[in-house]
C-alpha cells in the first residue's frame, strides 16, 4: 500500500475478520493471496499473490521474493516478535507491505555455540503444534549409513528408554519414530521421503504419532524438510543428538523444531542401548575439516571436535565392567583427534590410554586419513596388546591428478610408503580401504592408477563405488563427470580384481590357529555353527554352540573363502 493509514485500515478488517474476507474465505483457499490481487499497489506482488516464500537472516541481497519484499524490509520484520498467523505492517521504498506470516523458525541453539572456521548453519524453528511425544510410550529407529549413524541410533535409544519410552518392532505403531538418516550415496533425500510417506500418511490419518528425522540428510536438508513433510516434528542435525530429551520438551510444548546449528557437541549423560552384548561403538571425534571436493560429510557432521581422553576411558572402562570384549574406536577422520584440544593431544596416545581399559580384550578403529595417519600408529599396533592387527586406511583413487582434485592431500607414492611402513611394521596385519571410480574428469590411464594401487596393495577388503554428485561439494558442479556406462564398467573391473586379492588374502591363514571373538550363530546353520571375527578382522565360521557367544577361543583354519574363514575349535 502506499500509505500507512490505507494499509492500518486493511490489515484492521482483517483481523476483525470482515464480511470482506469472509466471504473471501468461503470460496478461495488463499484467501490473502485474493486481497492482494484486488487491491496492491505492486504489480509483481500480485503475479505472486503476495507470496514471498521462505526467508531467513541469512538471505543474500537477491533472494526469491526480494522484488516485492526487499532486503530492508526482511531486516524490519525479523526485529519483530513472530508467530504463525501474526499480520505486520513493514515499511520500505515500495511502501508499506501488509506481511501475514504463515511459519516462522527460530533458532533453538545449544548453550554453548561453537566458534569454528565456517559460518554457523541456521536453522531452528516452531512452526506447527504437536503434543503426540508427551502421550508416547513406544518408539521405533530406523538407522541407514555408517558406524557414526549406529552409534547415534544407540545413543538415541537410550536418551528415549530413559524418558520411560520403550521399543516397537514397527514404525506402523510406534509413538515415537526417528529416521537417523545417510547423505553419502546418490538419491539418500528420495530413499528418505520415500521412508517418511507412510508415516506421515498415518499421522494425517490422525495417529498421534512424533516424528523425528536426524543424520545428515536432516542436517543437510534443515527446513526443506518442513517443507516437504510438514507432519515432521523434529529435525535434529547429527551434532544434537545428545540434546534429544531437551528438544523434546519443545516438542512436547506444542513446538515443530529444526536443530540443525552448529554447536559444541554436548557428552551424553544417558547410557547408549548398545545393539550388540559384547561389541561397542565408542566415538572419540566428531565432525570433519577435509573438505574433500566428493564429500558431504563437513557439511552434515560440521567441524572435528575431539572428546576430552579421560571421558574416553571412562566410558571404556565402564564398558569393561558390563563385559563388553570389544570396542571400535569412531570419527570421520580419526587421525585429527587431539589437534583441537588443549593441550593437543594425538590418536596414537589415545590407544595407549584405551589399552589400559580393564576388561576389554580389543580395540579397533575407524576411519583412517592418509593425509595425517602417523606411523606412530602403526608402532601402537604393533606395540599396545589390544589393539586389532587391522588398517583401514581409504585410498579413494590411484591417480595423483585424482587425488588432487578430490582435495586429499596425497599421492600415489606417499600412500604407498604407509603402507610398506605397516607391512614393515606389522606384517600379518590387513589393510582395507574404498575406492571411488568414475571421479569428474578421470581418464583410463588415471583408473588404470587405481588398479596398480590394487595390485601393489592386495587389500584384503575392498569397499567400492561409482562416483555420484553430492550437494554442496565442488565436483558435482564440475562438467567433466563421466558416463555412468563408464563408471559402471570401471567398478566392475575394480571389483573383480578385489575378489581376487580377497582370496588371495584369505589363503594365508589356512594352517594357522587365529583367536576368535565369537558373535553368535550361523545365520545358514543356526543349529551347528557358530561365527566371529579374527583380530584382523576376517570372519571365521566354526562348528559350536551359542554359549561360546562373547568368549575369545582359538579355532584352526581348515578353508578359505573370498572374504570368511572355516576352521576347527582348538580345545
Amino acid at each position: 500500500m502506499q500509505n500507512l493509514e490505507a494499509a492500518e485500515d486493511v490489515m484492521t478488517q482483517i483481523r476483525r475478520r470482515s464480511s470482506y474476507t469472509t466471504d473471501l474465505e468461503a470460496i478461495s483457499p488463499d484467501p490473502f493471496g485474493d486481497i492482494t490481487l484486488l487491491i496492491s499497489n505492486c504489480e509483481p506482488s500480485k503475479e505472486k499473490r503476495g507470496d514471498v516464500g521462505w526467508i531467513d537472516r541469512t538471505s543474500e541481497k537477491e533472494y526469491p521474493g526480494s522484488e516485492i519484499f526487499p532486503p530492508s524490509a526482511r531486516d524490519s520484520l525479523f526485529e519483530q516478535r513472530m508467530k504463525p498467523g501474526d499480520i505486520h505492517i513493514i515499511k520500505s521504498h515500495l511502501g508499506h507491505h501488509i506481511v501475514k506470516i504463515s511459519d516462522v523458525t527460530i533458532s533453538k541453539s545449544a548453550k554453548n555455540t561453537f566458534v569454528g572456521p565456517k559460518p554457523t548453519l541456521k536453522g531452528s524453528g516452531i512452526v506447527s503444534p504437536s503434543k503426540a511425544i508427551s502421550k508416547a510410550k513406544t518408539y521405533s529407529i530406523m538407522t541407514a549409513g555408517c558406524q557414526m549413524n549406529v552409534a547415534d541410533s544407540e545413543r538415541l535409544e537410550g536418551q528415549l528408554t530413559s524418558l520411560g519410552l520403550s521399543p516397537s518392532n514397527s514404525t506402523k505403531t510406534a509413538d515415537v519414530v526417528v529416521l537417523n538418516t545417510c547423505s553419502i550415496r546418490d538419491h539418500a533425500q528420495s530413499k528418505v521421503y520415500d521412508a517418511l510417506g507412510p508415516i506421515a500418511r498415518r499421522k494425517r490419518a490422525g495417529s498421534e504419532v512424533a516424528l523425528i528425522v536426524t543424520g545428515c540428510v536432516a542436517q543437510q536438508e534443515g527446513q526443506d524438510l518442513l517443507k516437504r513433510v510438514p507432519e515432521i516434528d523434529l529435525v535434529m542435525g547429527p551434532q544434537h543428538v545428545n540434546r534429544l530429551p531437551d528438544l523434546l520438551e519443545s516438542v512436547s510444548n506444542g513446538h515443530q523444531i529444526v536443530s540443525t546449528e552448529n554447536t559444541v557437541i554436548s557428552e551424553d549423560i544417558s547410557k547408549p542401548v548398545r545393539s550388540d552384548k559384547y561389541r561397542a561403538w565408542v566415538n572419540v571425534i566428531f565432525g570433519c575439516n577435509e573438505h574433500c571436493s566428493y564429500c558431504v560429510v563437513p557439511n552434515t557432521r560440521g567441524v572435528e571436535q575431539s572428546r576430552n581422553p579421560e571421558h574416553i576411558f571412562e566410558e571404556c572402562q565402564q564398558l569393561g565392567k558390563e563385559g563388553y570384549k570389544e570396542i571400535t574406536l569412531l570419527g570421520q577422520n580419526i587421525d585429527a583427534y587431539g589437534r583441537d584440544l588443549s593441550p593437543k593431544g594425538n590418536f596414537a596416545d589415545l590407544l595407549a590410554v584405551v589399552n589400559k581399559a580393564e576388561g576389554i580384550e580389543r580395540i579397533r578403529y575407524v576411519t583412517s586419513h592418509p593425509r595425517y595417519f602417523s606411523d606412530r600408529v602403526i608402532s601402537a599396533v604393533r606395540d599396545l596388546d589390544k589393539v586389532c592387527e587391522q588398517f583401514h586406511l581409504p585410498p579413494q583413487a590411484g591417480g595423483n591428478e585424482v587425488l588432487k582434485n578430490m582435495r586429499r592431500g596425497y599421492t600415489f607414492e606417499s600412500y604407498m610408503k604407509i603402507v610398506e611402513n605397516i607391512r614393515e611394521k606389522c606384517p600379518d596385519a590387513s589393510i582395507t580401504g574404498d575406492i571411488i571410480v568414475g571421479f569428474p574428469g578421470e581418464t583410463e590411464e588415471q583408473f588404470q592408477r587405481t588398479l596398480d594401487l590394487m595390485e601393489a596393495v592386495h587389500y584384503d577388503n575392498l569397499n567400492s563405488f561409482a562416483y555420484s554428485p553430492r550437494p554442496f561439494t565442488d565436483a558435482a558442479l564440475s562438467e567433466a563427470q563421466i558416463p555412468e556406462d563408464v563408471k559402471a564398467e570401471r567398478l566392475q573391473r575394480v571389483q573383480d580384481l578385489s575378489v581376487k586379492h580377497g582370496l588371495e588374502r584369505s589363503q594365508r591363514y589356512v594352517g594357522r590357529t587365529v583367536e576368535v571373538l565369537v558373535e553368535g550363530a550361523n545365520p545358514k546353520n543356526a543349529q551347528e555353527e557358530v561365527f566371529g571375527r579374527n583380530r584382523q578382522g576376517r570372519h571365521v565360521f566354526f562348528k559350536g554352540g551359542v554359549d561360546l557367544v562373547g568368549k575369545l577361543v582359538n579355532v584352526k583354519i581348515e578353508g578359505a573363502r573370498t572374504w570368511s574363514l572355516m576352521g576347527s575349535i582348538v580345545k
